[in-house]
């Protein structure tokens, strides 16, 4: 006898798709905060990001500054004023904005951590 299965034993071939339902569940913490309570996490938020931007700005180009006094052999004068006045004031006001977002972001994580201590389980 043949060894080739009988047309009821053979898969048949799908056209177009299918959809398999796949069902899932999950459970979310939903925590009640007041407007006030979420403008100052929005608020920190924007600070932390807007301070840590500018440090970023300012600290990149102070380094440029130094980068390129480098490849100089006789920099002229306010080149020279940028290199040894301009770039450490720079460098000091980058190292102040992220002391600024650090604070912010502290700020931030203590109001979220407090409205998760406030919150009540059921």
């Amino acid at each position: 006898m043949s060894d080739q299965p009988t047309r009821g034993d053979r898969q048949e071939l799908q056209v177009g798709s299918s959809v398999l339902p796949l069902y899932v569940e999950r459970k979310m913490k939903v925590y009640a905060i007041t407007e006030h309570e979420l403008e100052s996490l929005s608020t920190r938020n924007a600070q932390t990001t807007a301070f840590y931007s500018i440090g970023s700005f300012i600290l990149s180009a102070a380094i440029s500054v130094w980068g390129n006094a480098i490849f100089y052999t006789e920099l002229p004068a306010p080149a020279l004023v940028a290199k040894y006045y301009g770039a450490p004031l720079s460098g000091l006001m980058a190292l102040v904005f992220f002391g600024l977002g650090l604070h912010a972001a502290r700020s931030r994580k203590s109001t979220w951590q407090q409205i998760k201590a406030e919150s009540v389980t059921r």
